[in-house]
């Protein structure tokens, strides 16, 4: 049941101060207003706070689980957090009490999987709440940072630090594909169309390809900044989406490596993914926005008022959109107003 108040959304901008929940999956309504200042059908926003005031959770990536929940990382909370439609959050500890968890993902075995660069491992995690932890390496490089369900079954993932690509199978075991390039940083990665995984990669301002047999390729892009390409989707298109956060630009490439990108108008954006509709819905930060984009580049994008710098992103069975707020501990919501 929401105790916050409730606004009748599309009709003005949020400001801050005043609205924030200090209870546990308090839910408010919040303003969801286009920054253009166009007017659009009106769209809910609903916050989930993960604790009670003093938390420090810190939630990151969050994916969609098999069971109709959400799922996400508590990067500072050292576990991993599960919220269903109606806000009902459970939290689980991670065995080892100084796991600090970043990305997560479906995998092909019905359970959750996310990364723990600082154990340098491999996390899963069943419906039920059952943990298991997959070291990927002893070396100190050896940080696995995004995460994905490839098509040969098994779960591919980046390390930044060791400028690699890695796969580890439902089983456990592990292979490691170095880039073999200078400056290589591959930071976030995704399944693409043509069965390939695709990465992006930040010390070389490139996108990335890699077979499921560990061939691996690059594309430069046009960027005007250095380390400027981060978050990255499979579009509906057949196409791969991605960000650049300092160029504030939304990016595509196609299989065949062709690249166009999009100005946005508000925020730098960071993650990105698909939803209903043919859309890519995106976060961004500085100011705290969540939008959308159409396969042809049209654009919207929505200020959040009461919410500071959103991150992670996914979409829920309920056509919404699922969002953490690491600054703020919350979970948040965007979609069709739910009664």
């Amino acid at each position: 049941m929401d105790t916050g108040k409730r606004t009748q959304l599309g009709a003005r901008l949020l400001r801050g101060g005043g609205l924030r929940p200090s209870t546990l999956a308090l839910a408010l309504l919040a303003a969801f207003v286009p920054a253009c200042g166009q007017q659009h059908t009106p769209i809910g926003i609903r916050e989930f706070a993960i604790a009670e005031a003093g938390g420090d959770r810190w939630p990151g990536g969050i994916t969609r689980g098999p069971d109709g929940a959400m799922w996400f990382t508590e990067f500072h909370g050292h576990g991993i957090g599960r919220i269903t439609q109606s806000g009902r959050i459970t939290e689980y500890k991670i065995p080892d009490t100084g796991a600090k968890p970043g990305s997560i993902t479906i995998g092909p075995d019905g359970a959750m999987w996310f990364t723990i660069p600082n154990d340098h491992a491999i996390g899963r995690i069943t419906t039920s709440g059952a943990i298991s932890l997959f070291r990927v390496g002893t070396a100190s490089n050896d940080r696995p940072a995004g995460i994905v369900a490839g098509s040969d079954g098994a779960l591919w993932f980046t390390e930044p630090l060791a400028g690699a690509i890695g796969r580890i199978s439902t089983r456990g075991a592990v292979a490691i594909f170095h880039v073999d390039k200078p400056n290589a940083t591959p930071q976030n990665i995704a399944a693409g169309s043509d069965r390939a995984l695709w990465f992006t990669d930040r010390g070389r301002d490139a996108i990335g390809r890699i077979s499921v047999s560990g061939a691996i390729r690059e594309y430069s892009l046009p960027t005007d900044h250095a380390d400027d390409v981060y978050g990255i989707t499979s579009g509906p298109d057949g196409a791969l989406w991605f960000t650049e956060p300092r160029s504030r630009r939304i990016g595509r490439i196609t299989p065949s490596g062709q690249i166009a990108t999009y100005q946005i108008a508000l925020g730098s954006p960071g993650a990105i993914t698909g939803g209903p509709g043919g859309d890519l819905w995106f976060t961004a930060i500085e100011p705290s926005v969540v939008a959308h984009v159409t396969t042809t580049g049209a654009m919207q994008e929505y200020q959040l008022g009461g919410l500071d710098k959103p991150g992670g992103i996914t979409f829920g069975p309920d056509h919404a959109a699922w969002f953490t707020v690491y600054s703020d501990d919350k979970i948040g919501r965007a979609g069709p107003t739910q009664s």
